[in-house]
């Protein structure tokens, strides 16, 4: 551990972290007229850094650009220690909102109330309905686009613009669940389909998993962070944080900090501090951060940080059919969403549910070599006529369940890997539940009956289990491990991401979400936070001064 070195002028509030929740706390904050600092370990993606600008930027998603942080392993970056996923993440300004797909739907009523309704997941310490109001404001920051009307979820707000158009993939794809008899609908998203608030509407260059220069995904370092900066906000780059302090009365003074550029040394006092690193960086910084008051590591006399890691449990089917479906083209997982199987059927064996995505390919380099499901293509005098059958002819049914918070699923430290400033880095015990598998294995088969009612000629399954390892997922989706709840026994923070031992030290980000529900979380994550920052906004003077964290 590193000795604090220069000393910087304090601040109001510190923000660690710049992704989603980053942003947004650091927007509320400074518009409020406090002083901010944030401080992100990674750079900022300047426009010539994308694939776009490269020939080979399908080889590039899968390589120096992957989502995939032990593959990327660029310097800002920290390795993750495991082999029961792959940790997708980004570390720079703008965190993973810089490379995601921008799905953007909501979390149901009964996401909130698992603990009522089955026991096997705790009730959050709100309601879907409390929330409601912070999902419509997040998304007019944001910018959403949609189709009012959807009868799977309760009535909303407004969209910001249209759809950007679905194409003959998500028309052939709604003739499959027209013929079961299923639920389906345009898949909402952060990816605007006409200008809004500056920004150029999408133009369906079928890239989006490397980023979008032009800005029509909601990456947060194009909407939310030059709202953030012209407030007033700092933003630092190439700060990795390496420790929290605290003082003699157990309140958090400030971070510590590697200037990764010069490896010096800083420390940056606050008198509140917001953590916003995900649901694994945000563990590791607390565990880093123990001492002789907080042994285990801050905020963690409980033993609750870092466990119930959740990922979703997830498989893929693709399917080929005759129909030309322009596959390569348009936002990559914004086409149609079944909501269908969503809720608990105590009939089907299982409890909670899952959703059913239908989602485009990438580009012909990716499609040859395996796509999504492995499908690789020949090699040698039938490679021309199974390309021209299979591309741009294909599309993918992404399965994503509610999978059930484990305590043994969790984030520690690793003994063994450090990144290159010598934190430790985490260590990642993950597994599905027996019945998570169940309902994973019940979604397959779902989704191979939508594939047939289309007439699919091929058809391809992905259940992400890897041979000497079991099921080893790609990890977009990093929750839950510092949970928010009603009891300081079962829980980290309280409902405004206050944790209960530390009361001027608060979390904002995916680590907070005591549920996953079976879609994608940033709309979730970007609404809560926005809850959370404007109630710390407007209780500021008491958050910086008290001693004890109230309760929910």
């Amino acid at each position: 551990m590193g000795k604090p070195g220069l000393r910087h002028d304090h601040v109001d509030a510190l923000v660690v972290g710049s992704g989603m929740a980053g942003a947004v706390a650091t927007r509320v904050l400074a518009e409020a007229g406090l002083k901010v600092v944030c401080l992100e370990q990674g750079s900022w993606t300047v426009r010539e850094q994308y694939p776009h600008y490269s020939p080979d930027w399908d080889w590039r998603r899968a390589t120096d650009w992957s989502t995939a942080v032990n593959t990327r392993r660029w310097k800002q970056d920290y390795p993750v220690d495991t082999l029961d996923e792959q940790t997708l993440m980004w570390n720079g300004v703008g965190g993973s909102t810089v490379v995601y797909t921008a799905v953007w739907l909501r979390f149901r009523p009964s996401d909130f109330r698992k603990g009522t309704e089955h026991g096997f997941q705790p009730d959050w310490p709100f309601t879907y309905e409390d929330l409601e109001p912070w999902y419509e404001k997040n998304d007019r920051h944001c910018g959403v686009s949609g189709l009012l009307g959807d009868p799977a979820m309760p009535p909303r707000g407004p969209y910001q613009t249209r759809p950007p158009g679905l194409g003959p993939l998500a028309r052939k794809a709604a003739t499959g669940f027209d013929a079961l008899g299923w639920h389906w609908w345009p898949t909402t998203s952060a990816i605007i389909g006409e200008p809004y608030d500056g920004r150029l509407p999408c133009n369906h260059c079928g890239n989006c998993q490397n980023g979008c220069p032009r800005g029509s995904l909601n990456d947060v370092s194009f909407t939310i962070w030059p709202k953030a900066l012209a407030a007033g906000a700092e933003l630092r780059t190439n700060a990795r944080v390496e420790r929290l302090e605290t003082d003699e009365a157990g309140r958090a003074t400030g971070a510590v900090y590697v200037d990764r550029m010069t490896k010096t040394r800083h420390f940056q006092s606050a008198d509140v501090i917001v953590v916003a690193c995900n649901g694994i960086g945000t563990p590791r910084l607390l565990l880093n951060s123990s001492s002789g008051r907080f042994p285990q590591g801050l905020a963690n006399s409980n033993d609750m940080v870092g466990r119930h890691l959740m990922h979703h449990g997830l498989a893929m089917v693709e399917a080929w059919t005759d129909q030309p479906l322009e596959s390569h083209k348009g936002p990559h997982s914004i086409a149609i969403l079944s909501e269908e199987f969503a809720e608990t059927d105590p009939a089907r064996g299982f409890i909670n549910g899952f959703t059913m995505q239908a989602v485009r390919a990438n580009g012909a380099a990716y499609q040859a070599v395996g796509s999504h499901s492995g499908n690789v293509a020949p090699w040698g005098p039938d490679h021309h006529a199974w390309f021209r059958r299979h591309f741009g002819h294909v599309f993918g049914v992404f399965l994503m369940g509610d999978d059930l918070p484990l305590a043994e699923n969790r984030v520690t430290l690793s003994d063994t890997l450090t990144d290159e400033d010598g934190i430790p880095a985490p260590k990642i015990a993950y597994r599905l539940h027996p019945n998570d598998r169940a309902m994973m294995d019940f979604a397959i088969e779902r989704a191979k009956d939508l594939a047939r009612a289309v007439d699919a000629f091929d058809i391809k399954v992905n259940d992400y289990r890897v041979p000497g390892k079991g099921y080893a997922p790609p990890a977009w989706h990093l929750l839950g491990t510092c949970r928010m709840g009603s009891d300081p026994g079962d829980s980290v923070t309280n409902q405004w991401g206050q944790t209960w031992e530390v009361p001027n030290l608060y979390i904002m980000d995916g680590s907070l979400l005591p549920t996953g529900a079976a879609i994608n979380p940033t709309s979730t994550i970007g609404a809560v936070a926005l809850r959370s920052a404007t109630h710390l906004r407007d209780n500021f003077m008491e958050a910086r001064t008290t001693t004890k964290t109230p309760g929910s």
